[in-house]
């Protein structure tokens, strides 16, 4: 059975969709990425969905220092 799911960006960067923080507290935007090809040591994977998990709101929503943006959120992955 042919796996409609295969694609053809072996080592090739790709475009994904990412929810980022640009600043604490501010609504986040849903943006398109370009994600570089894996290193020899990584592997790429099929991601359908993501959620936020506390450790994601977390951050979102720290309004003092350490607060890191931008920052991509959403690492509770399905796929």
């Amino acid at each position: 059975m042919e796996d409609k799911l295969a694609t053809t960006s072996e080592g090739q960067p790709i475009r994904c969709k990412a929810a980022i923080c640009r600043k604490p507290g501010s609504p986040l935007s849903i943006e398109e990425i370009i994600v570089a090809p894996p290193m020899p040591h990584e592997a790429r994977i099929r991601v359908i969905c993501t959620s936020l998990c506390h450790s994601d709101v977390t951050f979102w929503k720290m309004e003092v220092p350490p607060a890191i943006c931008p920052r991509i959120l959403g690492h509770e992955a399905v796929g």
